[in-house]
């Protein structure tokens, strides 16, 4: 080969190889322009909450009952869905205590993993508010589940009114705006987690009341005998049973911690509360005083508490025992020591529930409490013995 053919050979050669250079470059940005799209691609799939509405959050199976008709199958539950039940839950117990929630140990400005559950049987020390809402939500989803198949088995579904409620809840949603949010599944997304939307609510709210509506056709099938009602009324009828009484609570005097918060009262403050809450009982007595009167002649603007018709369970703690004593007869009137201060109380009557109501229709009223008790114990009963579920997969 001739030296200029070799020259001309060797710029071929280099061409060539620029030539494949430029192309490999290419391919390679290719890729990675390709890369890049599908990247952002999935954050926005993310953000639209998609990927946790597809991805399976947990799984759980029921066992199969011949006698209910049920075969044995498994209900798998979203991400978006758990986050929903698990925010639900959380928000049950803040509505539940208000401003009182740090009384059980939460506190809703700390991370839920890192403060211990105060309300659980769990022993464990380690066991965190966000176990006990985890939990919750198994227990919760197990459930739904189950009934949910009972519902098929037996041909139970929801009607017109049934979701004219759900309509209603979600309705509640339509405000979002006046909260600052775009939009309603804004708003369900900020505040019950990723994934969550108007439709991920809708469809936990038809399972339940799917759910309710197979407990409630389980509940109504138990009938009870007069006797069984009588026993189980009388059990606890101190919680039924309505009271209607007056009082005046003698606060005790205390002292102001440094944190700005008031500090217990001392043994010596609400004994000084009791001798102040006895003198208006000895003035009662002694110059055959009202109860009212003689508040307002020991204490300078002193108002009267007039309870009326409330239920056992509901009245002060520290005058329930006193209150639902079987010898408390109509004006009897005694003092007792609170946990902060002292309490003068009179009795006026006690309500057994024996009339009818429009709650209870033919039924007494004390019968009617009585048998939905009992039918709330069957129904508990049945499902735990005839709708045996297992967790598996939780990934919540």
């Amino acid at each position: 080969m001739s030296a200029s053919n070799e020259k001309t050979a060797r710029k071929t050669m280099a061409a060539q190889k620029e030539e494949l250079k430029k192309k490999k470059e290419k391919t390679k940005w290719t890729i990675i322009g390709v890369l890049i799209v599908i990247f952002f691609a999935f954050v926005i799939y993310l953000n639209t909450g998609a990927f946790y509405r597809n991805l399976t959050g947990i799984t759980v199976e029921y066992n199969a009952s011949e006698e209910l008709g049920i075969k044995a199958g498994s209900r798998s539950f979203s991400v978006a869905e758990c986050n929903y039940v698990y925010n639900m839950q959380y928000m049950n117990i803040l509505n539940s205590y208000g401003d009182y929630a740090s009384l059980i140990g939460l506190d809703k400005s700390k991370p839920l993993d890192e403060q211990k559950c105060t309300i659980s049987s769990d022993t464990d020390e380690d066991y965190t508010w966000d176990d006990y809402f985890m939990d919750s939500t198994k227990s919760f989803l197990q459930q739904l589940a189950a009934l949910e198949a009972y519902a098929k088995a037996n041909d139970i579904t929801l009607d017109k009114d049934d979701n004219a409620a759900i309509d209603e809840q979600m309705a509640t949603f339509d405000d979002a705006q006046k909260y600052g949010y775009a939009s309603a599944d804004k708003f369900i997304a900020a505040n019950y987690g990723r994934g969550c939307n108007t439709s991920v609510v809708r469809e936990v709210m038809e399972l339940q009341q799917l759910a309710t509506k197979a407990q409630q056709s389980v509940s109504n099938s138990y009938s009870f005998t007069a006797s069984e009602l009588s026993e189980k009324y009388a059990a606890v009828k101190d919680d039924y049973d309505k009271f209607t009484y007056d009082f005046y609570l003698v606060k005790a005097e205390t002292e102001t911690k440094d944190d700005g918060t008031a500090a217990a009262p001392t043994d010596a403050a609400l004994t000084k509360a009791e001798e102040t809450a006895k003198s208006i009982k000895d003035a009662m007595e002694k110059d055959s005083l009202s109860l009212e009167k003689a508040v307002q002649n020991a204490v300078k603007d002193a108002k009267l508490t007039k309870q009326e018709a409330i239920p056992g369970s509901d009245t002060e703690a520290d005058l329930k025992k006193w209150l639902v004593s079987s010898e408390r007869k109509k004006g009897d009137v005694t003092v007792i020591k609170g946990s902060t201060g002292a309490y003068i109380v009179q009795f006026q009557s006690r309500n057994n529930n024996k009339e009818k109501t429009d709650e209870s229709g033919d039924m007494n009223l004390c019968d009617y409490i009585a048998q939905n008790l009992l039918r709330s114990e069957a129904l508990q009963k049945w499902q735990k013995e005839k709708l045996g579920v297992v967790t598996k997969d939780a990934k919540t």
